[in-house]
């Protein structure tokens, strides 16, 4: 319960600090979400590994009751000041209680949240802000730059997963080719957030599928 206890106070923490900085000026509008994206959501990806499974759902739990209020009362801005509709904070507490009900590999639940919390992160920020060219798809605003900005980050997580010797397969080059190209596309068809969701769980079924535990 300490582990569970520090884990909760580290995602405030993190909630308070992107908000200080928010109320500063220092983030503002989508890089003032993605923030709290990327950093939070790495911190929650490595939770497995030092709290029960049991405990990442319930503060997956409360984490969308808080996202929730959040909509009401908007105490928590730089989580929430973004001009086009999503729904991506609160499917992204969803998808952190979907994953640890799922109560896979260790490392296999880091990658699957680290899909959103990094490759999909970072795509947004580089795609918004140095990307030239834009593309829709199903009305979707999207970068070539960011997809491939996403692409080598989702590519680096299946190698960091490879690496750590926890994990066995014997689909590992198969794994390598197929998931981020397919986790590329998914991401450029999930729009309102809907990729917070698509993703982990995609990336948890391919690997299921590839057999790879």
């Amino acid at each position: 319960m300490t582990n569970a206890l520090i884990a909760a106070g580290a995602i405030i923490l993190i909630l308070l600090l992107s908000e200080y900085l928010w109320r500063n000026t220092k983030l503002k509008g989508e890089f003032a979400r993605k923030f709290v994206h990327v950093v939070a959501g790495s911190f929650i990806a490595f939770l497995p590994f030092w709290v029960s499974y049991g405990w990442i759902a319930l503060l997956g739990a409360g984490f969308v009751f808080l996202l929730v209020a959040n909509r009401y009362t908007t105490f928590l801005n730089a989580i929430h000041t973004v001009k086009r509709k999503t729904w991506g904070d609160l499917l992204a507490g969803i998808a952190g209680i979907i994953c640890a009900l799922a109560r896979p590999n260790k490392w296999l639940f880091t990658g699957a949240i680290l899909q959103v919390a990094l490759a999909d992160g970072m795509a947004a920020i580089i795609g918004s802000h140095y990307a030239k060219r834009r593309y829709k798809i199903f009305n979707h605003v999207k970068s070539p730059l960011g997809s491939l900005t996403f692409f080598l980050f989702s590519l680096s997580i299946l190698l960091l997963l490879m690496l750590s010797g926890d994990l066995t397969s014997t689909n590992w080059l198969l794994a390598l080719l197929a998931v981020p190209l397919s986790l590329t596309l998914l991401e450029s068809i999930s729009g309102y957030g809907f990729d917070n969701i698509s993703l982990p769980l995609g990336f948890l079924v391919l690997l299921r599928l590839l057999n790879v535990s």
